[in-house]
């Protein structure tokens, strides 16, 4: 407890030091102290995927480089006056609580069948040995006579050369569940989503407040906490809610850098939104809009300087990124080639590298001949060309929702791969979001963009590059939680903000006209429907955890396997995993995954090579261990398991329903022996 202790107070004191100099007249206690844990967190990150990459690690490591980080930063502080809670910081407060008490019921997603279990394992492994990347002896040993199918041990743990396992992920989502687990073992990684995700509503009302008022804010961040992909996103260890933390606190930081630029918040900012790019593959996406703006004062000859604060952080993890693909991500990269896209986008490198010389060179112009009248134009037509942006992505969005979807009847049924339903993602999109907020969203929108302004354009930017490209090149899954955690970084949380924002101004709009009661009932009548509407679609998951049991489970299953085995052969279906990847892992087990006729096959080379001498063979399914000339196969112990997990959803589904199946595995432990 006292290390854990330790370990939270060196990663939060270097955001108490920065904080202190982020912290405007104003702000509230809410802004400041979400100041403070953007700043520990934009640091943070750093220093563990830094540390996880070098295989160091550990408390010691970890506790060392963030302490003397402290030190560095120390000559930054300052002392401030503390800030007193208004009634906005009181329901801020009061808001974010109540986010964390729905997000802490953490999936148990200790078992390697999606990606959450990828990032749990790796995470655990990470905390309990301090190497991400690892050589593994048993791949090395049985390298020469057996085929991993497509280069990895298990989905998501890819082999690079003869033995280096490698996750398929960027790191920074292992450095952080990682860290909880230094801190709390397996659950403490299992809450670190549901803790940044309560932070993520926290820091949407603070971006909301910034952009919009304390009222639009307050509303948005409301709607964002009880919205269905939000509770569950945050209750699943994976890179989504993480993600979207680190583009929420870069986007807040940036619209007060853009709007009056100084050092620390566009340093800062450049680290969010860096650190997003350290988490997700598609991070860069939120720094959209900074490029468009530093164009703009390319072609107005505004000064420049300030832009180096948000770009050296945001070059140098961009460049950090694009090195681990090249090197550790690989494989990764591979897959983004061959499935998402990125091969087709490669094809278009040529053309997009001659228009961003022709722009470039269009700037440099522009900027010699017309820099004077620019500003003055943009002032004068500003908000007519913005008008008619937001008017064209209404025209697109309608057009998604209600002309594009192919009509349900016509769609094979039992489709069940990744790209399933496309054409109905906007569709999707509605469900989760709900037609009163995404209705309220289009009009706040619009609204906004008869004022534009450049925080604004910052905001709006990030959610239209999430927004554009994965509607235009979707990646659906059938499953209803899963159709649509592309969205989650920026664009539900930017659609809720636009709603808040749209019910404020429909409220002062009708106070106006009709006195502030009618504002008042206007405003209410709005936030009731669009909340209540959010709460119903979120209801039937609000006490759901998925895979309920799991540690327990598997770990009784540990407890059976054989102390002392050097080798753990465990059947699964080739190419797939349940929970051989768990039981090494998590628990420490030398496991090689085997199915049951490629077993047969190689115990000669199996035997040849030592590894069935000490061995346990562990099928899953309740069946009896394979017909092997030479070697007797002992059952020593048998465990159920029986994990409940939602039914995938196929087709048209008005309504989220809470339908449960169960993963059943039936564990049968043999001791391996020579016949004599």
């Amino acid at each position: 407890m006292l290390r854990a202790l330790l370990l939270l107070l060196c990663l939060y004191l270097p955001g108490e030091l920065l904080g202190r100099r982020l912290a405007r007249k104003g702000d509230g206690l809410v802004e400041v102290l979400l100041l403070r844990a953007c700043a520990a967190l934009a640091v943070g990150l750093q220093v563990l995927v830094l540390l996880a990459l070098a295989g160091r690690f550990s408390p010691a490591f970890v506790g060392g480089v963030l302490g003397a980080c402290v030190l560095l930063m120390l000559p930054l502080a300052r002392r401030t006056a503390g800030a007193r809670p208004g009634r906005w910081d009181v329901a801020a407060l009061a808001l974010v609580a109540g986010a964390f008490l729905l997000y802490a019921l953490p999936a148990e997603y200790v078992i390697n069948s999606r990606d959450p279990g990828v990032y749990t394992l790796f995470a655990a492994r990470l905390a309990r040995t301090g190497e991400l990347l690892h050589h593994d002896p048993l791949v090395g040993a049985v390298s020469g006579f057996h085929e991993f199918l497509e280069g990895r041990k298990y989905p998501g743990f890819f082999i690079l050369g003869e033995n280096l396992i490698v996750p398929q992920f960027f790191p920074g989502p292992f450095a952080l569940l990682g860290f909880g687990a230094l801190l709390g073992g397996v659950w403490g990684a299992l809450y670190v989503v549901p803790v940044l995700g309560a932070l993520s509503v926290g820091v949407a009302y603070a971006l909301g407040r910034e952009l919009f008022g304390p009222r639009a804010g307050l509303l948005g961040a409301a709607l964002l906490a009880a919205s269905y992909t939000q509770i569950w996103w945050s209750r699943h260890p994976s890179s989504e809610v993480m993600a979207q933390f680190f583009v929420l606190g870069g986007l807040w930081l940036a619209v007060r850098f853009v709007r009056r630029p100084e050092p620390l918040p566009g340093l800062l900012a450049g680290l969010l939104l860096g650190g997003a790019m350290l988490v997700r593959v598609d991070g860069f996406l939120a720094a959209a809009a900074l490029l468009a703006l530093f164009a703009w004062d390319v072609a107005t000859r505004r000064p420049l300087r300030p832009w180096v604060f948000p770009a050296a952080p945001l070059a140098l993890c961009g460049a950090a990124a694009l090195l681990y693909l090249n090197t550790a991500g690989a494989r990764y990269l591979y897959i983004l080639y061959t499935e998402h896209g990125l091969r087709e986008a490669l094809r278009a490198a040529p053309l997009a590298l001659a228009g961003t010389g022709l722009l470039a060179g269009g700037l440099l112009w522009v900027r010699r001949r017309w820099s004077r009248g620019l500003e003055a134009w943009g002032a004068a037509c500003g908000g007519r060309v913005a008008v008619g942006l937001a008017l064209s992505v209404v025209a697109a969005s309608l057009w998604a929702y209600l002309i594009m979807p192919e009509p349900w009847g016509s769609l094979p049924e039992n489709l069940r791969g990744f790209d399933a339903y496309q054409s109905q993602v906007v569709v999707r999109m509605v469900w989760f979001v709900t037609p009163p907020v995404a209705v309220l969203a289009l009009a706040g929108l619009l609204l906004a963009a008869r004022r534009p302004e450049r925080g604004l354009a910052v905001f709006a930017g990030a959610v239209l590059a999430f927004g554009v490209l994965y509607v235009a090149v979707p990646n659906v899954a059938p499953d209803l939680p899963w159709a649509t955690r592309r969205f989650v970084p920026a664009v539900f949380p930017g659609v809720c903000l636009f709603a808040g924002y749209a019910a404020s101004e429909v409220a002062g709009f009708s106070a106006r006209r009709g006195g502030r009661q009618a504002g008042a009932a206007a405003g209410a009548l709005l936030a009731v429907l669009a909340l209540g509407w959010t709460a119903h679609v979120s209801a039937p998951i609000l006490t759901f955890r998925e895979l309920d049991g799991a540690l327990g489970a598997l770990e009784r299953v540990e407890r059976e396997i054989p102390e002392g085995a050097r080798v753990v052969y465990m059947e699964m279906p080739s190419g797939h995993d349940w929970t051989a990847s768990t039981f090494e892992y998590l628990y420490g087990h030398p496991v090689l995954p085997y199915d049951r006729v490629r077993f047969i096959l190689e115990a000669d080379e199996l035997e040849e090579a030592g590894l069935l001498r000490d061995a346990v063979y562990v099928t899953t399914d309740g069946s009896p261990a394979p017909l092997v000339s030479g070697l007797r196969f002992v059952e020593v112990e048998r465990e159920r398991v029986a994990l409940p997990r939602l039914v995938p959803v196929e087709g048209h589904e008005s309504r989220m329903r809470n339908r449960v199946e169960f993963l059943r595995k039936d564990y049968r432990i043999f001791q391996i022996e020579e016949e004599r």
